[in-house]
Formats: C-alpha cells, structure tokens, sequence
C-alpha cells in the first residue's frame, strides 16, 4: 500500500490528494443499504481466475496500471503534444478498481464473489460520486472497463482512454506471462471482461 499512496502523494490538488489518499487507506462504503463483506487490499487478488490471481494481485495490479498511465501520459505529451491532467490520472488509476474487495471474497482457500449485483467499476463511480470526487475522475473509473460489447461506458476524455488501455494491456502482459495457454488465447482473441 505504501507503494501506491507515494504515487496519490504525486497529486497536486491537495483536496484530491487528500480524497484520493483517505480511500486507499480506509476502504468503506458510505451507502449503509450496501451490505457485503470486505477483503484486505493487499491480500485479494485482481480477478477471480483471471488476470493477477494471486494474494496481492489487486496492489500490483493497481501499481503497475498507475505507472503505465503516467509513461503513457508522458509519451503523448512529447510526441503528441497533448495536455494531461495528471492529477485526476494518477486519482483514477489508483482508485479504478478499489471497491472489489466488496465484490470478492476468500471462503477457506479460494476466492469468490460476494454476490454484490453492482460491477466494481459501478459501485467505485458510486462511492467516488458520494465522497465529491471530480467529475472526470468518477467518469475515468465509470469507463476504465470501456464498452467492449458489454453495457460498460465509452472513455469520453485523455485521461480515460489511458486508462483504458493500460488497464486492458497490464491484465493481458499478466495474464500472458503468469496464465495458462487457454487464458492466453482468451485474452488475445476476445480481452478480459472483468
């Protein structure tokens, strides 16, 4: 967790630094009606046999997204010239998948899914929108899983379409080095839907 909170402390806006830095240590949901159990952070994996199935996938996940995104970010600004901001960058690729420890669970040995009906990414822009983020940032974690064919949103801003495609190509490189043949494929041919 250290590891992602020196990245939040890169965010300049220090209101949004502040948001961004008490989420990642006190992980809670402000809707009391929202009931399911929590898992630790830095324990649960990124997936459920998906990508980063291992304890402390999600971290690494999250760290390795937050990196690409600010090496992607960089790269366009040179080559392209393009304005990034930065700060909600950084807040979303850090954030963007930090309510699945209410979605997955570990019963004995393995991992499940709690039955929570809202998607991580749903029930992430919801907490997002009650704590008063930023429009953009609720929008970057909104559409990280983009559409794809599914009822996902469209990434509408920079930031959100880094993102995106940080997202989808760390899960792949994970998923291509650490997963099994079939899962390789899977991932190359149709993406991971998670």
């Amino acid at each position: 967790m250290k590891r992602l909170i020196e990245l939040a402390e890169r965010i300049k806006d220090r209101k949004l630094k502040e948001k961004t830095i008490k989420l990642l240590e006190e992980q809670e949901i402000s809707n009391s009606e929202i009931v399911y159990p929590k898992s630790d952070f830095r324990k649960i994996p990124a997936w459920v046999a998906g990508h980063h199935f291992y304890e402390g996938g999600l971290l690494d996940h999250t760290f390795s997204v937050t990196n690409s995104c600010l090496l992607l970010a960089k790269n366009f600004e040179e080559i392209y010239k393009a304005s990034v901001n930065y700060d909600y960058l950084i807040a979303g690729a850090l954030l963007h998948d930090i309510m699945k420890i209410f979605v997955l669970c570990k019963t004995g040995k393995q991992w499940n899914f709690t039955g929570c009906t809202l998607d991580h990414a749903v029930l992430t822009a919801c907490e997002l929108y009650a704590r008063e983020f930023p429009e953009e940032v609720i929008h970057i974690v909104a559409s990280h899983g983009g559409d794809l064919g599914g009822a996902g949103a469209n990434p509408r801003t920079l930031e959100a379409l880094i993102l995106f495609y940080a997202d989808m190509a760390d899960s792949a490189v994970e998923s291509f080095i650490h997963g099994s043949a079939a899962q390789n494929l899977q991932m190359i041919l149709m993406g991971d839907k998670e």
